[in-house]
């Protein structure tokens, strides 16, 4: 039997810091990490997290695997992805220097979300030595820009990515069997929508998660995520940053505030970040706007 490293992470056998991590931002369920790594070859280990891996890197690298006596070989170029799930795997190694992205999802999280929130009898994620998956590499990216700058809405940019990559997951990567779950695709009740411009008018200031808008409808992230974008049309993200903005466009015409009183008041994460979303969204400054 080959002598296995346990780990939690993968990146625990790396010999150097990551470049990028969200560890300090405590994602629920979620770790992303960015390395830049020569060739190098991981002992045999086992990881306790599901690892999703994404080459960025712009030469392509042979990435290879010894399982026993088999050995698994591939071309891994820009935008490739590897998903391995936790578990037990041969010594790994590249034939050049990689710069990769690595989302360590967390098993037990996975787990529940797909039988509780979905409803599922039955869930297995797949392994993937490498595939293409445009999706998965897109949100990496998003979410390691999310990981390194504060964001417009904070955390809730964040969970809204983990939460559509771990849909993605579950639909395009995993073997599983669905109970028929009465009212789950539907659409929300006018009331529910009540209870979240209600609870934005009470809370402009506060950081929002997908977590406490489920609550207000008595629902597990992933069906209210997908039941308010059938509803509304837009991702809860997107319908908060509108809220928001909607509501700044008020108080500049009121003109009762400063433009830097008004972004903090609304809970942009900074004057820059309300002046950039209010111009993207409008067309012209806070400032501008409010002289005109």
């Amino acid at each position: 039997m080959p002598d296995y490293t346990t780990c939690t992470y993968t990146s625990e056998l790396y010999e150097q810091p990551a470049l990028a991590s969200s560890s300090a931002l405590n994602w629920p369920g979620a770790r992303l990490e960015r390395y830049q790594l020569p060739a190098t070859t991981l002992p045999a280990h086992a990881h306790e997290q599901h690892l999703l891996l994404v080459h960025q890197g712009s030469q392509p690298v042979v990435a290879s695997r010894r399982t026993g006596s088999r050995v698994e070989a591939d071309q891994f170029r820009s935008g490739d992805v590897g998903l391995y799930p936790g578990g037990e795997y041969g010594p790994f190694g590249w034939d050049g220097p990689v710069d990769i992205i690595q989302v360590h999802l967390d098993a037990p999280m996975l787990e529940t979300r797909a039988r509780r929130d979905l409803d599922l009898r039955y869930f297995t994620l797949h392994e993937r030595f490498r595939c293409e998956d445009g999706l998965l590499a897109q949100l990496s990216q998003q979410l390691l820009a999310a990981a390194g700058r504060a964001h417009t809405l904070g955390q809730l940019y964040a969970e809204s990515l983990v939460t559509t990559l771990c849909y993605h997951l579950i639909e395009h990567h995993a073997t599983f069997e669905r109970r028929l779950a009465a009212g789950a695709g539907g659409r929300l009740p006018a009331v529910v929508l009540g209870r979240v411009d209600a609870y934005l008018e009470a809370h402009s200031e506060a950081p929002i998660t997908l977590e406490v808008l489920a609550g207000l409808a008595n629902l597990s992230v992933f069906h209210f995520a997908r039941r308010f974008k059938h509803t509304t049309g837009r991702s809860p993200y997107q319908y908060v940053l509108d809220w928001k903005i909607r509501r700044a466009r008020a108080l500049l015409r009121a003109g009762e505030l400063p433009v830097a009183a008004i972004g903090d008041a609304l809970g942009f994460a900074s004057p820059a970040h309300f002046a950039a979303a209010f111009k993207r969204a409008v067309g012209q400054s806070p400032r501008a706007f409010q002289q005109s």
